[in-house]
């Protein structure tokens, strides 16, 4: 049966749902699938934005991709406008199957109507508005990235749990696993080779609680939190491998940060060989616990710099805990989680 996935979503693109949206069609497509990405024709926000996915994103396999005319007039016109151009091109569509993401929260609820079987990947709790529960009330499947998704999505929209598939993200662990030395890393990167360095990869986004970073480096010695953001995705490996400790954040001043996200930078991190210091946070431990990971108390700046002092001075359990992160995060490859997704849609197509 053929899939199309239908993405809201500009692509290519180095943020993490683009990351997502194209590691997981790589892993469908090595698993067997037939698959389609059907995406917008935005106009393009980067450099690059012209390449393949497969030479932007260095996949193993190019990506069948309809791009379908929208009016770039803005997000709300151009998704209304998707809505129309994706409805009338998959009607005619037989034998199909249509896998979505939750980009908005309007936007994909002309699928419902197409007549086919529908599964979505939905990445936080919903309110219960007017469109989802159009939208969930007949959906053939739902994948979900942690459990206490699914548990609101139960106790919302009376969804049942066995149509509800938990898989949190992954990692292309071929990417993460190469052995470059910490020096090596910090002589291509022009870093210092003896500095003490806590990593943060990722996008200053608001609502990661970013603020305690700056409000913890206070009390660091200077330049000891290194934050990384808009590097090319090939690199962050190289980015990984220069840090004593790689940090997690998470805030119990957002919902999403708090409960419901599941970082690829964590898997990235657990992969890297470096010791984890992870906001504890329900997320946060649905992938981690003690054994693997250093944890502090979030939105606790003072906290957070002690425990990177304490890390850097190379406690006795640091090794193992990282051993055990890299054992772990074998569970979580994209091809893992590609093939029990396709698994749960021949269950309940």
């Amino acid at each position: 049966m053929k899939i199309y996935y239908v993405a809201n979503a500009r692509m290519p693109s180095e943020k993490a749902h683009g990351i997502q949206l194209a590691k997981m069609c790589e892993a469908f497509l090595l698993s067997g699938a037939d698959l389609e990405l059907v995406l917008p024709k935005r106009l393009p926000a980067q450099a690059g934005s012209a390449k393949s996915l497969k030479e932007f994103y260095g996949l193993k396999v190019e990506i069948p991709v309809k791009k379908l005319p929208v009016l770039n007039l803005g997000f709300a016109i151009s998704s209304l406008s998707f809505m129309f151009s994706y409805f009338f091109y998959l009607l005619s569509k037989k034998n199909s199957l249509i896998y979505t993401i939750d980009m908005d929260n309007f936007s994909f609820v002309p699928l419902r109507f197409l007549g086919f079987s529908y599964f979505s990947e939905i990445h936080d709790a919903k309110r219960k508005t007017f469109f989802w529960k159009v939208f969930l009330k007949k959906i053939s499947g739902a994948i979900v990235i942690n459990n206490n998704i699914k548990k609101s999505l139960i106790e919302r929209f009376g969804l049942s749990s066995e149509k509800i598939l938990v898989e949190p993200n992954g990692i292309d662990l071929e990417m993460f696993s190469d052995k470059i030395s910490k020096r090596e890393a910090r002589a291509k990167l022009n870093l210092p080779p003896d500095k003490k360095i806590a990593l943060y990869v990722g996008r200053r986004t608001w609502w990661k609680g970013m603020e305690i970073l700056s409000e913890a480096e206070k009390l660091l010695p200077s330049e000891t939190i290194y934050v990384v953001e808009n590097r090319p995705y090939s690199e962050i490996p190289l980015w990984n491998a220069v840090a004593d400790v790689c940090i997690v954040l998470g805030t119990k001043k957002h919902e999403y940060s708090y409960f419901h996200t599941s970082p690829m930078k964590l898997f990235e991190y657990m992969a890297s060989g470096r010791p984890i210091l992870a906001a504890d946070t329900p997320a946060n431990r649905e992938i981690v616990s003690e054994s693997e990971a250093y944890f502090y108390e979030p939105d606790n700046p003072k906290d957070l710099a002690d425990k990177i002092k304490q890390i850097m001075t190379n406690p006795p359990d640091s090794k193992l805990k990282v051993d055990n992160a890299r054992a772990k995060v074998e569970n979580y490859t994209w091809s893992k989680r590609a093939e029990k997704i396709l698994e749960f849609i021949e269950k309940y197509d």
